[in-house]
């Protein structure tokens, strides 16, 4: 009888601003401890599942932490999880491949590229002649390390990202054909071109969307995948912005190259047409009271510089303020973040009317404290479970929420932080953003997919407030970043040159 292969699973998955306050290790989520292991999760599920189907295979489920957005990590802790998951490898004993469910676009307080020191210490561990397979984010700010590190790269295609089960899919028979013994070589190209992820949209119509479609059109035989990753601009690290990277058989270098460098080219050549500057608060404010007068369609604004799933803390009240001044109304907003505001509510009571005291205590100019009577429409704590949209089916950890009304603005308070990417959010607290005039969301892109049925592009705003998340790339201090890159630096022009990694190496 011949021998089951055997096939570890792990991961570290985190997406770093560096302007925002760095975490520690009690911050992840270890997602391997779900119950029903890693089977169970939208991570690894779809992956096992499909390689389950493809062969006999047995699985060693190892450590997989997961961080969302957020500050850089404390290396010590990022550290003890590099350690947690090389004695889980060990243990393991003899595996024939490794999945690694990754992000890559991870910093901490010392490692400017942690997600290749990741993937190293898995190196270290099964040796340089195992597969090793790495699903990253759209968002990734992919190094020529990491490409020297694995054998296949699949990045997500879609901003919004909706197609991640269908990439885990693809990982998953990437891994088969691993096992057949099969191998790659990996191309990179890199424009220097970084991008505000409000740029990134990859919808039809938007630059990358014409990227995505060209890199799609490329993947056949001899190429397994070609993935454009936008990167993740409020990094800051040396590796930030857009690249591409092309699998292909490992005695297909040139091919690879080339088709490396003519995506990147094609990401570059549309350089004037990516939105990189928000609208200004104020004229989205004049727009949402147009609307709360049934002036204009109803709108929704994206607080793009305090979207949560950028690393921002969700807490800040520019927007708010601006709207109420403005006697704006039939306004539905959230989810603002603020433990203090909803523990206050759950004290006084659906139904009581209180005075909300935002951010108070700080002295931190974007969490300015504010102040304003409001009556408390809801108390909800049960899991938030989204229908639709990128989080379709996940869990989203809230925690305790209450909804307030402020006149005009009924707002929902979480004290967790989670980006309202749908309207399943907005309705777990109460609030029916279907009947609102003015629609108000803690996101930067995500929401098009979870508010598609309500909105059209053109009722859309993506509001410039202040924030850790602010799409203003030049009004940012960064000490990492490589230069210089456009739209931060003028740049008369650029030759796309491709460099090979992994299996040209070998």
């Amino acid at each position: 009888m011949s021998r089951v292969p055997v096939v570890a699973i792990t991961g570290y998955m985190h997406e770093v601003n560096a302007f925002a306050d760095p975490i520690t290790h009690g911050h992840g989520l270890q997602v391997s401890d779900t119950p029903g292991g890693l089977a169970a999760t939208w991570e690894a599920g779809p992956a096992m599942a499909r390689l389950r189907e493809l062969r006999d295979v047995t699985f060693a489920e190892c450590p997989l932490w997961e961080f969302g957005a957020s500050g850089p990590l404390l290396d010590a802790h990022f550290r003890k999880i590099v350690h947690e998951v090389t004695d889980a490898l060990r243990a393991a004993g003899d595996v024939d491949a490794v999945l690694v469910m990754g992000h890559g676009a991870g910093r901490t307080t010392d490692d400017l590229d942690p997600d290749a020191t990741f993937l190293r210490a898995v190196r270290e561990v099964v040796g340089d002649d195992v597969p090793v397979v790495t699903v990253l984010d759209f968002h990734a700010n992919l190094s020529p390390e990491m490409c020297d590190l694995v054998d296949v790269i699949v990045g997500y295609r879609t901003n919004p990202h909706v197609d991640i089960t269908e990439r885990a899919v693809e990982a998953a028979e990437h891994v088969h054909r691993l096992l057949d013994g099969q191998r790659t070589v990996v191309a990179m190209c890199r424009p220097p071109l970084v991008l505000p992820q409000l740029a990134q949209n990859t919808l039809p119509g938007e630059p990358l969307g014409d990227v995505r479609e060209l890199a799609a059109a490329r993947i056949e035989a001899p190429v397994w995948n070609v993935s454009v990753f936008g990167g993740f601009s409020l990094s800051d690290v040396p590796d930030g912005g857009l690249a591409v990277c092309v699998t292909a058989d490992r005695d297909a270098a040139d091919v690879a190259a080339a088709v490396a460098e003519e995506v990147a080219a094609a990401a570059w050549d549309v350089r004037a047409r990516y939105r990189t500057r928000a609208t200004p608060m104020a004229d989205a404010v004049v727009a949402a009271v147009q609307a709360s007068k049934g002036e204009r369609p109803p709108v929704i604004l994206a607080d793009t510089a305090d979207n949560p799933g950028g690393g921002a803390p969700g807490n800040t009240t520019f927007l708010l303020e601006a709207l109420l001044d403005a006697g704006a109304h039939d306004v539905v907003m959230g989810l603002q973040c603020d433990r203090g505001v909803v523990d206050a509510a759950w004290a006084a009571g659906e139904g009581a009317r209180i005075e909300v005291r935002f951010n108070d205590g700080s002295d931190r100019p974007l969490a300015r404290p504010f102040r304003v009577d409001a009556t408390v429409l809801s108390l909800v704590d049960r899991p938030l479970v989204p229908t639709k949209g990128v989080y379709d089916g996940s869990t989203r950890h809230a925690s305790r929420c209450c909804a307030l009304d402020l006149g005009g603005v009924r707002i929902g308070v979480s004290s967790h932080k989670v980006q309202c990417a749908d309207d399943d959010t907005l309705l777990h607290v109460g609030l029916d953003p279907s009947a609102a005039k003015v629609v108000v969301v803690k996101s930067r892109g995500h929401f098009r997919a979870g508010f598609a049925h309500l909105f059209e592009g053109d009722q859309i705003i993506e509001v410039g407030t202040p924030g850790v998340a602010t799409a203003e790339l030049h009004q940012l201090e960064f000490h990492h970043l490589r230069r210089p890159m456009y739209p931060i630096d003028e740049i008369a022009g650029w030759t796309p040159a491709a460099t090979l990694h992994r299996g040209a190496a070998r």
